[in-house]
């Protein structure tokens, strides 16, 4: 998860529940059902909490950016004189 906060760029917050999915698909139907008038009212009410939180690694951040920036380069190198 650390990755991905990392290649995002972002927080990433992993559920407690190991049926995420499911309480997911609970939080419309009880929003489908009017039991909750919008799903952000079935989530407050029903929501299990995070386990963790992973938040971006600026070095880490830094480094997949120049990666990406680099994939993107040989994309429109790729593009532009083999296919163009």
């Amino acid at each position: 998860m650390q990755t991905l906060s990392d290649v995002l760029n972002m927080p990433i917050k992993v559920c407690s529940t190991d049926q995420a999915c499911a309480l997911g698909a609970a939080m419309f139907a009880a929003t489908a059902a009017g039991i909750y008038t919008k799903v952000e009212d079935a989530q407050r009410a029903m929501t299990s909490g995070f386990a963790s939180e992973y938040t971006p690694n600026a070095t880490n951040v830094e480094a997949y950016q120049a990666i990406y920036d680099t994939y993107l380069a040989v994309g429109r190198f790729t593009e532009t004189e083999l296919f163009g």
